[in-house]
């Protein structure tokens, strides 16, 4: 997998994730990644009471720490580079748009990933919440939010774009309806959107996006990138033998990687 990237996984911080930091690290290069990113939640993240999906606004200083002190352990360059890169998922929340953009100028992140994980109080990965809203509904809601976050130019990364159909639910008209109106925002934000594999593994079965979305951005020239959405190490990395076949077929010629919030394009051919 040398040149590959992985840039979304958590770390035990967010309550919902297992396994040390560093075993993510060393998992990420024994398969030969040449980027791994971590990404934690961040902590203004919504979260039902008594529930916990983040880490603590105190926490903060420490997961940057620990992703710093990895790097000096595992960063390396030479014929087989290796680096860690600090990141994180952020929520967007538009009455918290002010907290987020502090927490992006007090670090040296290498990118952000933008997320919308509710819809108001109500969880998206919850699967009683489809008992309750019609699935046309909440795509209504969660893309309206993803519009509001791409034209803020909240983050460098949109992560799982295609989220609402995670627990297996899809609208009648499909999914194409609310992406297509993105597309051209996306381009003039000039944001990348993970292929997040995790989605195999859920009820959706299908990446986040599926293979008809990707195609779409891929067709408008909108960046892409990968993340495995990892919340235990053996998870790092998921799935993207199956995503490099796929993006071949699809004639995609290249995915991006980040350092210090830049877009670096890598060729889909130096990939292996």
């Amino acid at each position: 997998m040398h040149g590959l990237m992985d840039l979304h996984s958590h770390t035990t911080r967010c309550c919902h994730a297992t396994g040390a930091m560093a075993a993510y690290a060393q998992r990420a290069l024994d398969l030969g990644l040449t980027d791994f990113g971590f990404s934690d939640h961040s902590h203004w993240m919504l979260r039902s009471a008594g529930k916990r999906y983040a880490m603590l606004a105190h926490e903060l200083e420490l997961y940057v720490a620990d992703v710093k002190r990895l790097q000096v352990e595992f960063n390396r360059e030479g014929p087989s580079p290796f680096h860690i890169r600090l990141g994180m998922e952020m929520d967007f929340i538009p009455s918290r748009i002010g907290l987020a953009r502090e927490i992006q100028e007090r670090y040296d992140w290498d990118y952000i990933i933008g997320s919308v994980h509710n819809i108001g109080f109500e969880k998206l990965q919850e699967p009683e919440m489809y008992d309750n809203w019609s699935i046309d509904d909440v795509c209504e809601l969660y893309f309206h939010n993803v519009g509001l976050m791409v034209r803020e130019r909240y983050c460098d990364i949109v992560g799982h774009l295609d989220l609402p159909k995670k627990m297996g639910h899809r609208p009648h008209g499909g999914l194409m309806p609310f992406i297509e109106p993105l597309i051209p925002e996306l381009l003039t934000a000039g944001m990348a959107v993970e292929i997040n594999t995790s989605g195999l593994d859920n009820p959706a079965q299908e990446f986040m996006p599926g293979w008809e979305i990707i195609e779409a951005l891929s067709k408008a020239g909108v960046p892409l990138t990968l993340g495995s959405d990892a919340h235990t190490p053996q998870q790092v990395g998921r799935h993207f033998a199956e995503a490099l076949a796929g993006l071949r077929r699809l004639g995609v010629r290249q995915l991006v990687r980040f350092e210090h919030r830049q877009t670096i394009s890598v060729p889909l051919d130096h990939l292996m």
